[in-house]
């Protein structure tokens, strides 16, 4: 009967925690609301038509709304609570655009914002800043291919590629245009250990100006860090790109469908040429054996395309980050970098660490594009690296490393049959998957 009794009590016990554990799961509502910030805020634009979208970084579990009415807010219902990224998006007539404001633009304007938030009570409000992106002219990142093929049966990361397009309607040169790869902290936000010092509370990121002489006001504000900038050659016209064309800047511009020798004489078999690209059609890649104090990679051949200007690199060879831990940014500028900027190594680095990153400031710049990549999973996500007048968002392949996956810019529109890429200053908005493309002629459908 005493071991009845106590079976008993335990069951009553288990119910009352279950009970207790699952008065913490209610379901929630969300009520978004959008606001206009930097220069157009208190402007008063209809937000009719926006499109709200929702992501549990724990499920992963998707929520999208638009407004229907004359109100600047959606509200969720009864979701999941925990953790979200939210992304906005409206597309304004230049009819209402002009309105609001009474500047007269010749096509439709493009708000976008982003947000994260912590929805735990039963009613959860979040306000989300939007504004106008960067608009559709000169220089864009069109293709990003940093996943890389399979290890054993592909190319590994030796395939890696960047298509930069000319999304203006006149003829540009993409001489002396400069590409780099933005330094910050490749640990998961979820794991970071603040209390290390080195880091900005409130981002997770870096704090520079606790860089060994780096003394400098706003040293987190007002620069951007770089330990791999490459630059175009040419003497200012020699390398022209039309409106609606591209250029390919390739690790090694070589046939990576078929075998090779690399510079140990060693051949270097493909099994599975379908899962890598051909890049011996590149315009540019990156040759490392000529940079004083590298050895550059077995894989890392000097080949008869031209090669980029290398400035400044911490890797053996173009290396995107196959995890998606990484930032990109196009930009051009009148500064000798190797001169007139300074180098630094990154917060918190032993005495013996020899990396050091160029400190770029952003007013000595013509920043033309930046993007931000991150990892597959949330659990892996890092501290964000771009500002978010650059990339209010990031973008991410679904299949991760090794996955042969791209992500491709959206077309926005087609304007006498050249296509106009969209740019709103949001990865999470302005890119799509797709298996890595390298014959320029991949665009998405509008």
């Amino acid at each position: 009967m005493r071991n009845i009794f106590i079976a008993i009590i335990s069951i009553l016990l288990l119910g009352a925690c279950s009970k207790e554990k699952g008065a913490t799961l209610h379901p929630v509502d969300i009520n978004v609301v959008l606001r206009l910030s930097g220069d157009q805020e208190g402007i008063a634009i209809p937000y009719k038509g926006a499109t709200v979208s929702m992501i549990n970084q724990t499920s992963s579990t998707k929520y999208s709304a638009s407004i229907t009415t004359d109100t600047n807010n959606v509200v969720f219902h009864q979701v999941v609570p925990g953790n979200y990224q939210i992304s906005v998006e409206l597309q304004l007539s230049a009819a209402d655009y002009e309105k609001a404001t009474g500047q007269k633009v010749s096509g439709s304007v493009i708000f976008t914002g982003t947000a994260t938030a912590n929805a735990v009570e039963l009613t959860n409000s979040i306000t989300v800043d939007v504004h106008t992106g960067g608009g559709t002219e000169a220089w864009v990142i069109k293709q990003i291919y940093y996943a890389g093929s399979n290890v054993k049966d592909g190319a590994s990361f030796r395939d890696q590629f960047i298509e930069i397009y000319n999304n203006s309607d006149q003829l540009m040169y993409a001489d002396s245009l400069y590409f780099a790869q933005v330094a910050g902290v490749n640990a998961a936000l979820s794991g970071l250990d603040i209390s290390k010092g080195w880091y900005i509370p409130a981002t997770g990121q870096y704090d520079w100006s606790l860089s060994a002489g780096n003394n400098v006001a706003d040293a987190n504000t007002a620069y951007i860090y770089s330990g791999c900038i490459f630059r175009i050659p040419g003497n200012g016209k020699t390398y022209p790109v039309g409106p609606g064309k591209s250029i390919i800047i390739a690790s090694t511009a070589i046939n990576h469908k078929v075998p090779f020798i690399d510079i140990t004489g060693k051949e270097v078999p493909v099994r599975n040429p379908d899962l890598t690209v051909d890049l011996s059609k590149a315009e540019f890649d990156v040759y490392m054996g000529d940079f004083p104090g590298k050895s550059p990679l077995s894989s890392d051949l000097k080949t008869s395309v031209p090669h980029m200007v290398v400035i400044a690199n911490v890797n053996r060879d173009l290396i995107l980050d196959n995890l998606g831990r990484d930032g990109y940014m196009l930009f051009k500028t009148t500064a000798n970098i190797k001169d007139e900027w300074q180098q630094f190594k990154m917060p918190g680095a032993s005495v013996t660490e020899d990396k050091t990153y160029f400190r770029m400031p952003k007013a000595a710049m013509e920043i033309y594009d930046g993007v931000e990549i991150q990892p597959t999973t949330m659990a892996s996500r890092t501290p964000k690296r771009l500002p978010v007048d650059l990339d209010a968002g990031f973008s991410y392949v679904p299949n991760g490393s090794y996955s042969s996956q791209a992500i491709l810019r959206k077309t926005q529109k087609t304007v006498n049959g050249r296509v106009v890429l969209q740019d709103t200053n949001n990865s999470i908005l302005d890119f799509v998957v797709i298996k890595a493309d390298p014959s320029k002629e991949a665009f998405t459908s509008k």
